[in-house]
């Protein structure tokens, strides 16, 4: 499994709001960090989580690890990649709740469209 994961401070954010993409291979008990980058959602003026998520896909992965996601997030992601839930875990919980099977998979939005417009 190929799985990004939004991370402020060493934890996991929301696609729109994490500061940076951490990309991690998962095969059985084995976790190794493949890439790092910054989150282009920081950049966007609009459905700024879309832009990180969409920027996860085409680096070929399968399922991403939020705190939180709106349903264009949802929407873009239905058929390509998993969507599970970890708010207020580390990456390091995070991952390890998702090698044992404890991590919430998800098909729908935690909040609604608008939740970072001003």
């Amino acid at each position: 499994m190929r799985i990004a994961i939004p991370v402020t401070k060493g934890k996991v954010d929301g696609p729109g709001e994490g500061e940076e993409v951490l990309i991690y291979e998962i095969d059985g008990d084995e976790v190794k960090l493949v890439e790092k980058y910054e989150n282009p959602a920081l950049k966007a003026t609009a459905a700024r989580g879309a832009h990180m998520l969409k920027s996860a896909l085409d680096k070929g992965v399968n399922a991403v690890i939020v705190a939180e996601i709106g349903s264009p997030g949802v929407r873009l992601l239905k058929g390509k990649a998993k969507i599970f839930l970890a708010e207020g875990l580390t990456v390091e919980e995070a991952l390890e709740k998702l090698k044992r099977g404890e991590l919430q998979e998800t098909d729908k939005p935690t909040h609604d469209e608008h939740h970072h417009e001003f």
